[in-house]
């Protein structure tokens, strides 16, 4: 059995790669074979519905998606006619804006957990709260709270505490795993060096902790972007995105949604494609300035 171990390791070891490769390749083709098939039925003929066979190939769908409101001579009764592209520019703003704010906050918040302070455990769960209570029950009770104080009901004033009540805990743990891994004598040679604590967290901190900032910029814009439950009832009469959507499936499906999803899709790649150059580009910058502050001499 001892002397088989390794003849059997050394057969097993060339196939180990292709059978990894084998098995991610699978799980890729699981998860974006829904993209390809939405992708496909949306080039769905005019008179096509929202399932195969197609029935023909056109862009009228894209065509419907950029003109809303407008009828065709294929227009069928009970189509859905609302502007999507109007509630995804007010879903991009507002996951904008709690992005910003959620990191801002939370990095700040971040800051304050690392030196301790008296109730810090008592705040951090405190700080949990926006992912433990459910979704819609937070948009309930600050419906009739945000009425019962004669606050109009919209999408970003109403809507933008609430988003940012939902991603501030996410940007917190992120920004609180990075400063478990942090190394905190680059920040005491600084201070030592004469460097006052704003120009320490500026010129030392801040640089180093870009790959934390750019998570949390990603997953704030993912979750406000995505948000359902937490802006059912408190987003007014102009709607975000999903709440669109999800008013367009109640009426009558058509392929304009998998136009829609197409393109919502790609823009979801484009804004990965942007986090990872920025992620790389901060990891070279931030390694940079480890090795340069550990060797000065070589730095020159």
């Amino acid at each position: 059995m001892t002397a088989r171990a390794p003849v059997i390791a050394s057969v097993a070891r060339p196939l180990i790669r292709p059978l990894y490769l084998a098995y991610l390749g699978f799980i890729l083709a699981v998860l974006y074979f829904p993209f390809v098939v939405m992708t496909i039925l949306s080039f769905q003929g005019p008179r096509g519905g929202h399932t195969f066979p197609l029935r023909g190939v056109s862009t009228i769908w894209y065509w419907k998606l950029f003109n809303p409101g407008k009828l065709t001579p294929y227009s069928d009764v009970g189509e859905f006619l609302g502007d999507y592209l109007a509630s995804l520019q007010r879903s991009v703003v507002l996951a904008v804006i709690t992005m910003l704010i959620s990191t801002a906050l939370a990095l700040m918040a971040a800051q304050a957990f690392r030196r301790g302070f008296k109730g810090s455990g008592l705040v951090f769960y405190l700080w949990l709260l926006g992912i433990i209570v459910p979704g819609i029950t937070v948009s309930l009770g600050l419906s009739l709270w945000f009425r019962r104080m004669d606050l109009p009901l919209h999408w970003l004033t109403t809507g933008l505490p609430v988003h940012v009540m939902w991603t501030l805990p996410f940007s917190l743990i992120i920004f609180l795993m990075f400063f478990n891994r942090f190394d905190t004598s680059l920040e005491d040679a600084a201070l030592i060096l004469g460097a006052t604590r704003w120009k320490t967290f500026r010129h030392v901190t801040l640089p180093l902790m870009q790959p934390a900032i750019l998570t949390s910029l990603l997953f704030a814009f993912t979750l406000s972007l995505d948000e359902f439950q937490r802006s059912l009832l408190i987003t007014g009469t102009d709607q975000t995105l999903p709440l669109m959507v999800m008013a367009s499936v109640t009426t009558r499906i058509t392929p304009t949604l998998y136009a829609l999803g197409t393109l919502t899709t790609l823009l979801s790649f484009a804004v990965v494609g942007a986090y990872l150059a920025l992620l790389t580009y901060s990891l070279r910058k931030s390694r940079r300035l480890v090795e340069g502050s550990s060797n000065p001499r070589g730095s020159r």
